[in-house]
């Protein structure tokens, strides 16, 4: 009786501890192979339901990590840092002059090329203070090499010459510096930066629309001065106010002039841009180098549409005591982007571009470019440009080619000729 109590009470744990398991696999139905049957080193056999399931997928690989974009710095400024950056333009250019008589009296076309490296931008900006300083310097090595004059050197034998190419001056590389206070409602700032006339001259030069900014532009705006600037940012509109030297870049004062100039941007809606700014030389206003500017830019971009468009109008005095002599010019941008073009490292979005501009150096009278002062922008009357182009961008103005056809063109085009110029550029800036 002892044993029968025993053995029902072992059945029912046994029975219990069966009952809260899964039910296990049906046992197969041939039983497993002898030794005799299989040998010894054979695998053996996977369960049924095993092989029927698929292996799980492996796991997504993790993103690649992103490098940072500023560096911390200082020892004594918690939160500093430096953001470095670069603008490297390598070019191709082709110029062609037309229709210049030779010494027998026949129409040739004259024509040069060459490959040039037209910017190499190194800068740098930061915060030393976080929300209160912060500073900003860029150099260009290459602007040593912008302006050129041509010397006779010793040849290779006695009494020989060969003409060499040398720097005309000892031109500074450096093109901006700046250190700014910043607050709520104004940032102030001193250094040497661009004045505020033309969007495009003030605007990036990784982010002009062609290889090189409109001649319009290029003549009377970004140019820049060492002074004092105050300007801010808003969500519907900017302010920049500038005091400056006014004897251009890397330039100390020598004399007691100076020039102001002021923009004033307003946002209405997204991707539109309208703008105003102001530049003039005060005090001594019959001195040569006294100069006035007036100028007004609109620029819609939305989507894969573009239209950017500037008005200037200058007053200059080229000699001391002379009249100022008024000139103005505009110019006009249209351009379309078409995305996914190409494929693989290859893909990205072309846009093609079109340019007018005009610009006439003397409104009151229609100049002879050969009784015309050097000083007075190289006495070309009446100047036309006509460009078209194309932007390819494989990584944004991070990695773009461009190529651009223009033709100047001079009222007086029978002692200027027109001159045809061809463009092909390649760009990398952070």
């Amino acid at each position: 009786m002892q044993r029968l109590l025993i053995s029902f009470v072992s059945l029912a744990a046994f029975t219990t501890a069966v009952g809260a398991q899964p039910a296990p696999a049906p046992p197969p139905a041939d039983p497993p192979a002898t030794p005799a049957d299989q040998p010894p080193n054979a695998p053996a056999e996977p369960p049924a339901e095993a092989a029927a399931t698929p292996p799980p997928a492996p796991p997504p690989a993790p993103p690649a990590a992103e490098g940072p974009k500023k560096l911390s710095v200082g020892k004594e400024s918690p939160g500093a840092t430096f953001t470095p950056g670069l603008l490297l333009q390598g070019w191709f250019v082709y110029d062609e002059t037309n229709t210049v008589k030779n010494a027998a009296g026949d129409t040739v076309n004259l024509s040069t090329s060459t490959f040039r490296i037209r910017r190499l931008e190194i800068s740098a900006s930061g915060d030393i203070i976080p929300g209160f300083v912060k500073y900003k310097f860029m150099f260009d090595p290459s602007r040593v090499r912008d302006t050129l004059n041509t010397v006779n050197a010793a040849g290779p034998t006695p009494g020989t010459t060969v003409p060499v190419r040398t720097p005309a001056s000892a031109l500074s590389t450096l093109q901006d510096f700046y250190i700014t206070l910043q607050s709520e409602v104004v940032d102030f700032s001193i250094g040497q930066f661009k004045n505020t006339v033309s969007w495009e001259g003030y605007a990036p030069a990784s982010k002009i629309i062609l290889p090189e900014r409109s001649f319009l532009g290029n003549l009377l705006g970004g140019q820049r001065d060492i002074g004092i600037r105050l300007d801010k940012t808003f969500k519907m509109f900017s302010y920049s106010l500038n005091l400056f030297n006014g004897a251009g870049q890397n330039n100390f004062d020598n004399n007691n002039q100076k020039d102001i100039s002021a923009r004033i941007e307003v946002y209405p809606i997204p991707g539109l841009t309208i703008a105003g700014s102001t530049y003039d030389s005060i005090g001594y206003r019959t001195r040569a180098g006294t100069k006035d500017r007036y100028e007004g830019d609109l620029r819609y971009e939305s989507g894969p549409f573009l239209f950017q468009s500037e008005f200037i109008r200058s007053s200059d005095v080229f000699a001391n005591g002379a009249d100022a002599v008024t000139g103005q010019g505009f110019y006009g941008v249209l351009g379309y982007k078409f995305p996914k073009m190409g494929s693989g490292n290859w893909e990205g979005v072309l846009q093609p571009v079109v340019r007018f501009g005009m610009f006439d150096p003397n409104t009151d009278t229609n100049l002879d470019p050969s009784k015309v002062a050097a000083s007075n922008f190289g006495g070309n009357d009446e100047r036309t440009d006509i460009e078209v182009g194309f932007n390819y961008y494989l990584r944004s103005h991070e990695m773009k080619f461009q190529a651009s056809y223009d033709r100047q063109q001079f009222d007086n085009s029978d002692l200027k000729p027109a001159v045809n110029e061809v463009i092909v550029a390649a760009q990398i800036s952070f």
